[in-house]
């Protein structure tokens, strides 16, 4: 060998010598690797070409990916620079997939998806099994983190086939477990159930304690997000245990944030933020940029639970920084999503709404329908494909044996043809069949929520009759009955005739919004609009109602001008009624309700304000999303149906305008609605 090469060799071998000694805290495993390599370098025979040595060397530069890039990037050099000249394809194909790695961890995913597939073609050329299983594997990580499913899942098949054809059972349990989550987080949970359970029954019959804490992480963090958070945790508690034994320190960072993601899913805030904090000491320790990215942003979402607003912010932009800087999909959009919620809460709605739209269009890309149909028939499609190219590798090999059978092998290539196409048109049959069958099975889940719909409403409107209604009538019906016969004294009758009085004027608000919402559902809303002056019909609603604003001592303020719209009179009437009695119901004691009205394009905006108890953000999202919510209590205990408001928004709707709600807790509640100025 030349000196050249000699020094140049023995150089690396110093350099990294220094740089691995002067660290103070080694894995087990790195000491085992550095000790074979020192044993290696000082034996008599020793060559540098030797293609163990090179493995090893690879092997100590993974490890310090994270820990100490710097060091992987010599280490690196050094093996691929061995594998060229000792001719060592496999060690060449797996320095090529190592930097694929290091480069994607320094966010570089262009460089590393080059490096990557540089990797999978030496080892396609040369048959390279273990080489080809990581190329494969290694790009459809990359493709997940980026959100690229279709074609992580495309990779993830591909290097599932490769690991069963070499027995590779650790990474067959690990891609198994990676197609769950993709399934998971387009929410098939079925399959990703499926591919859990394969992988579950692996990992037991493995019984390797150095692969199964990987395993279960992923486990953990597919269970908790189909809900299962006893089996989570108790996936996620044995990989804690074994990485803190080991002191694995980017897996054990994995763990703790892990273990926090699934706290907080509970809405368990304090103990989330112990377990992340966790995570964020060892994420500074190594400097992990990708767990910083993943911790960053469930601290912001725990201290957004926490009512820390500041804290909250400043992980988000943290988050939000690692996930654009390392191409993390699902960190970008969950920042943004936390972020608009932030500013939203401080007040500051230009940001939120700013955040809120970028959130909004990453969530509308991820949501490709098309790829969604696909993914429940992309694995059987993939085996197919396999199952072919087998098919034609075989059948090549028996030509190029039996030469002498030449027209045989002609007549059995035409068979082959034969059953090709057969495959094709019974697979285009299948796909037929399945997509009708997908077509009726909608249908039916279509018919089957409307039925469970029109239950809901049965039984919402028996309740009402049941007890609402028939509670206060027949304390009604007493109250008459004791004041008839004379067994009531003159105090009790001024007493409590006021009270009866109010309740049966509550009662005829319910009834009259039960009678419209039952003929809406069984009719459909019927319009009938004409021209009116909405104040003269505000000004009879506001009379009606006043007596209930006076019992609270509530001052009731008519900021609208005579102005004229275009809308059903009946319809504007129960609207009206409903928003000024929701407002004095939860408005509390010598409260003021302002109603006013503004013509926009053309359309008169019409707002009811009042300065009462207020919703959460979290209760005005859910308004208008499940017409079967429980009615809340008023101020003084008043009690309503619940249908009101989602009544007066078909209503609202029905007349071509709109109704939407602002609320801010303690604050008060504004709802606006809008009803066409003219035909």
């Amino acid at each position: 060998m030349p000196r050249i090469i000699i020094a140049k060799r023995n150089f690396y071998f110093a350099i990294f010598l220094l740089i691995i000694c002067s660290t103070e805290l080694l894995g087990q495993a790195e000491k085992t690797t550095l000790d074979k390599i020192t044993e290696l370098r000082f034996a008599s025979d020793f060559s540098s070409l030797n293609t163990e040595y090179i493995d090893l060397i690879l092997e100590l530069a993974k490890s310090k990916i994270r820990e100490n890039p710097d060091t992987t990037a010599i280490l690196l050099k050094e093996g691929l620079d061995l594998s060229l000249s000792a001719k060592y394809k496999a060690g060449e194909s797996r320095a090529l997939s190592t930097y694929g790695y290091y480069y994607f961890e320094k966010g570089e995913t262009d460089k590393a998806l080059e490096f990557n597939l540089n990797a999978l073609k030496i080892a396609n050329t040369y048959n390279l099994g273990a080489e080809k299983l990581k190329a494969l594997n290694n790009m459809a990580l990359d493709y997940s983190i980026q959100g690229k499913d279709a074609l992580a899942l495309t990779q993830f098949l591909e290097a599932l086939e490769v690991a069963n054809t070499i027995n590779a059972n650790g990474k067959r349990i690990d891609i198994n477990v990676s197609i769950a989550a993709l399934y998971s987080k387009n929410g098939d949970y079925q399959t990703a159930i499926t591919f859990l359970e394969i992988a579950r029954n692996l990992s037991l019959k493995l019984m390797d304690d150095e692969i199964i804490p990987y395993t279960f992480i992923n486990m953990a963090s597919q269970y908790s997000t189909m809900g299962s958070f006893d089996r989570a945790n108790e996936f996620i508690d044995k990989s804690i245990v074994f990485f803190e034994k080991s002191n694995i320190k980017d897996w054990l960072s994995h763990s703790y944030e892990q273990k926090g993601s699934i706290a907080l899913k509970q809405k368990k805030y304090d103990e989330a933020l112990n377990y992340l904090i966790k995570a964020e000491k060892l994420c500074d320790e190594l400097n992990f940029a990708y767990g910083y990215a993943l911790v960053y942003s469930a601290l912001s979402e725990c201290y957004l639970g926490l009512n820390d607003l500041e804290k909250a912010e400043q992980y988000g932009k943290k988050s939000l920084e690692y996930g654009d800087d390392l191409n993390v999909e699902t960190v970008i959009k969950e920042s943004n999503a936390l972020l608009a919620q932030i500013y939203h809460r401080k007040g500051d709605d230009d940001k939120a709404y700013a955040y809120q739209t970028t959130y909004l269009n990453l969530y509308k890309e991820g949501a490709d329908e098309k790829f969604k149909k696909g993914l429940g028939i992309l694995r059987s499609k993939m085996e197919f494909e396999n199952q072919k190219q087998q098919l034609i590798v075989d059948q090549n090999k028996e030509i190029a044996k039996q030469k002498k059978y030449v027209y045989f092998a002609i007549g059995a290539l035409i068979l082959l043809l034969i059953f090709f196409i057969s495959i094709y048109r019974t697979n285009k049959l299948q796909n037929q069949y399945t997509q009708e069958l997908q077509e009726k099975q909608n249908q039916l889940l279509q018919h089957e929520a409307e039925l469970s719909e029109a239950n809901k409403t049965k039984d919402k409107l028996f309740s009402i009759i049941a007890h609402d209604l028939k509670g206060p009538i027949n304390s009604f019906y007493g109250l008459l009955e004791l004041s008839l016969t004379g067994d009531m004294s003159k105090d009790d009758y001024n007493r409590l005739i006021p009270k009866a009085l109010n309740n049966i004027q509550g009662i005829s608000v319910m009834l009259n919004n039960l009678l419209e919402w039952a003929k809406a559902q069984m009719k459909g809303i019927i319009v009938e609009q004409r021209n009116l002056e909405i104040n003269s019909v505000l000004e009879n609603t506001i009379k009606v109602l006043t007596p209930l604003a006076l019992k609270k001592e509530i001052t009731i303020v008519n900021n609208v001008m005579n102005t004229n719209c275009f809308s059903d009179k009946d319809h504007l009437i129960i609207i009206l009624r409903n928003l000024i009695s929701n407002a004095i119901k939860f408005t509390n004691t010598k409260g003021v309700i302002t109603i006013s009205a503004n013509k926009k394009n053309n359309f008169l905006e019409i707002a009811v304000a009042d300065n009462g108890i207020g919703m959460a953000a979290e209760t005005v999202e859910l308004l208008f999303k499940n017409v079967h919510m429980d009615s809340t209590f008023g101020t003084d205990n008043e009690k309503g149906t619940g249908l009101g408001l989602f009544l007066c928004k078909e209503m609202a709707e029905g007349n071509g305008g709109e109704l939407w709600v602002n609320s801010e807790e303690n604050v008060g509640t504004t709802v606006f609605f809008t009803v066409p100025l003219s035909k």
